[in-house]
């Protein structure tokens, strides 16, 4: 029986990837033992359970942006993080550790190096993350999502849910939008900010609303656990606020246009689902987001609105342009679903099995 850890933690964007690939290496060989390594600080403690899968926890290490006393005592954290990482291998009996980044890998790939357990990377976004860039020096195989992020990497996309990957949007369109309350013959406006929602975008939305009053459509918004909406809002029969939305492959199915951030997730799935859609990237980070959908922008496939751009007048002209035009969606369409990569979780799945296989 072949015994896999899948790094992963901190933000959806890492943790639904490591989720897809689980299922993929239990749909290859159902005796296979996975189980998927996060710290106590992010999403997976909220997510993973909920799938069916087993989660272990190891200390978080941030890894600093800036030099402060945290770079000062990061090599301390991590080396402790390492050793307790090292053990749960061990104690495993762990035949290959697949990595998706963020601050739960490093301690995992030094311990796999340490261990002579095979490593696997998938970088999701387009300018890779430290964790990953040094674990993809001893790695046996790597994977990006976009072309360029890590030399030598296999450009495979994201592994998605098959729930997404499977999709039919236009079998599932109107059962989507009656299941929301929406009308089923209504142009549909979908809006999100990410698992956490985006103060930004839900302000700029909730100003257009009455200059959106007067058309033929509807808006379906995830506004985010944290965020509540003005009771005013209600007045406007085609608004839909929601917290969340717990399954996207039917809001995708729901929708003629997407406003998102550009998150390495989102773009995979709406490129995917040849989704048309207004990106917003989040300003802060390193500039990961507006580097991610920058080439899916060039070739035509999205628009983007800087965050400090982003304003109701923006936001109403970009969408009344754009469902005007469904000549101009169509492009978007097209051009979209040739950034679009499947079968990633299937392709991560094999690699880790085959190794895990090798190393025993």
């Amino acid at each position: 029986m072949s015994v896999i850890a899948l790094a992963a933690g901190g933000t959806a964007g890492h943790i639904e990837p490591a989720i897809a690939c689980a299922k993929a290496i239990k749909e290859i060989d159902n005796n296979a033992n996975v189980f998927i390594v996060g710290t106590s600080k992010g999403l997976e403690r909220d997510i993973v359970s909920k799938r069916g899968i087993e989660l272990a926890l190891i200390p978080a290490t941030p890894l600093p942006r800036n030099i402060s006393f945290a770079t000062l005592s990061l090599p301390f954290r991590l080396l402790a993080a390492k050793r307790i990482a090292q053990q749960l291998l061990v104690d495993r009996k762990v035949d290959c550790v697949v990595g998706f980044g963020a601050y739960v890998s490093l301690p995992m790939y030094l311990a796999a190096k340490k261990l002579k357990i095979p490593v696997i990377i998938h970088e999701g976004n387009k300018k890779a993350g430290l964790a990953n860039r040094v674990g993809s020096k001893f790695a046996k195989e790597v994977f990006q999502m976009f072309p360029n992020s890590i030399k030598g990497a296999k450009t495979i996309g994201m592994p998605l849910r098959t729930e997404i990957s499977n999709l039919n949007k236009e079998t599932a369109r109107n059962n989507a939008r009656v299941s929301f309350g929406l009308d089923p013959n209504k142009q549909t406006l979908l809006v999100f900010g990410g698992s956490q929602g985006a103060s930004s975008v839900n302000k700029a939305i909730v100003g257009s609303l009455e200059e959106l009053a007067d058309t033929n459509i509807q808006i379906l918004h995830a506004i985010g656990n944290k965020n509540t909406i003005d009771e005013s809002t209600k007045k406007f029969s085609f608004y839909h606020p929601v917290s969340y939305i717990e399954k996207m492959e039917m809001a995708y199915a729901a929708a003629d246009l997407v406003i998102s951030r550009a998150g390495a997730m989102t773009i995979a799935e709406q490129t995917v689902l040849a989704m048309p859609a207004i990106y917003i990237p989040f300003a802060s980070g390193n500039g990961e987001q507006s580097q991610n959908v920058a080439e899916l922008v060039k070739d035509g496939g999205g628009v983007v609105i800087s965050d400090a751009e982003v304003s109701p007048a923006v936001l109403v002209r970009q969408i009344k342009e754009l469902l005007a035009n469904p000549a101009k969606l169509h492009e978007m369409s097209q051009a979209a679903s040739r950034h679009g990569l499947r079968d990633a979780d299937k392709k991560v799945a094999q690699s880790a099995l085959a190794l895990a296989s090798a190393h025993k």
